[in-house]
């Protein structure tokens, strides 16, 4: 008798969890963060059909604004960060020296080192990853426009 309840139990949770499952599906989807996420895929997807008709990613916007806003930030990226990167871990660094031994202050001085060096890591890959990528684009078999290039 045990035997018989358990595939009877067994053929009973089977259309609930599918109920289940479904419902749950059926919630998610009705989130607003799922239909945003889905909408601009679709977007992406409907604007993106020009781009990979070229031969060189980037040729729609050579002599274009992005072409010049491409060169603004990389600059100002180049030129404001790497000096301000420097300041700060000076200035961390001479705190450490101050410290004289409290362990606090010292902490507080390693944090802002760590932080001020993870920042200039940040700041040379931002400048680092656009050659990589296009080197890895050639090998691969696609190209970078020379216009979307900074340096």
């Amino acid at each position: 008798m045990s035997t018989r309840t358990n595939a009877s139990n067994a053929s009973n949770t089977q259309p609930t969890l599918y109920t289940h499952a479904k419902r749950r599906f059926a919630d998610a989807w009705l989130t607003p963060g799922v239909r945003q996420a889905t909408q601009l895929l679709l977007i992406l997807t409907l604007f993106a059909g020009s781009a990979m008709g070229q031969t060189d990613v980037g040729n729609i916007y050579c002599d274009t604004a992005v072409e010049d806003g491409v060169d603004v930030v990389f600059g100002a990226l180049a030129g404001l960060g790497l000096p301000a990167t420097m300041v700060f871990v000076g200035r961390s660094g001479l705190s450490y020296m101050r410290a004289s031994g409290n362990p606090n202050q010292q902490n507080e001085a390693r944090r802002d080192l760590i932080l001020s060096l993870v920042g200039l890591g940040v700041v040379v890959l931002a400048i680092v990853a656009p050659e990589l990528i296009t080197k890895f684009g050639d090998n691969v078999g696609f190209g970078f426009s020379d216009c979307v290039t900074p340096f």
